[in-house]
Parts: structure tokens; C-alpha cells; sequence
């Protein structure tokens, strides 16, 4: 791949993380992964003001992350990417495994320091 190439397809990329990097965006994510809707179930669901939604989803359409379906007087919106969810899918477990290995040492500190507080 050229260097421009390559370079573009890092600032996409950039993109793409920058869309991702808020948990209402992650939650948003999850809920259409299971199916379409519109803003007033997202509301609904997420408990956020319409402002604030419309903000979120704004991010993810510039990103090319959702797509956005009219129907009389209400937008759908839904996954133009459905792989994006393996991604947040691929990163999640990540974390996942990430906090499991603080906890494992976290339980390890703790051993030791009862052990050398009874001496």
C-alpha cells in the first residue's frame, strides 16, 4: 500500500475509534445491532435528552457507522457497518480478559498482605 494510502486509511480509522470512544455511543451500537429504531425508542431506552441523541448519532452517521431510513415523519436508524459490533465485540472481550487479570492480581496482593500482617 502507498503511504497514502496507508495514510488515509489510518485517519478513517481514527474516525471510526473517535465515533467509538463514548459509552452512549457503545450502548447505541448494541441496541441496533438487535434491530432498527428510531429516536424516540432510543430515548426511551437510553434516558438521555433528544438533544444529546441526536448528538451521538450525528458522530455515528459522520463516521459512516449507521445508516438512516425515512419513514412518514420518523428517521430509522440502523448499522451500515454491521461488522463495527465484531470490532466493539473484539475489543470488549480485550477488556474483559484485561480485568480479569487486575482481579487475579489484585486477590494475589491481597493474600500477601494478610500473610505478612499476621507476622
Amino acid at each position: 500500500m502507498t503511504n497514502e494510502k496507508t495514510k488515509a486509511l489510518y485517519e478513517l480509522q481514527a474516525e471510526i475509534c473517535h465515533a467509538l470512544s463514548h459509552p452512549v455511543r457503545l450502548h447505541i451500537l448494541d441496541l441496533l445491532a438487535e434491530r432498527e429504531m428510531n429516536s424516540t425508542d432510543l430515548i426511551e431506552i437510553l434516558e438521555i435528552p433528544k438533544a444529546n441523541l441526536s448528538q451521538h448519532l450525528s458522530v455515528l452517521k459522520d463516521a459512516g457507522i449507521l445508516k438512516v431510513r425515512k419513514e412518514s415523519q420518523f428517521q430509522y436508524f440502523s448499522l451500515a457497518v454491521p461488522k463495527i459490533k465484531d470490532a466493539c465485540t473484539l475489543v470488549r472481550s480485550i477488556l474483559a480478559e484485561r480485568l480479569e487479570e487486575q482481579s487475579s492480581l489484585m486477590s494475589e496482593l491481597q493474600k500477601n498482605l494478610k500473610k505478612v500482617s499476621k507476622k
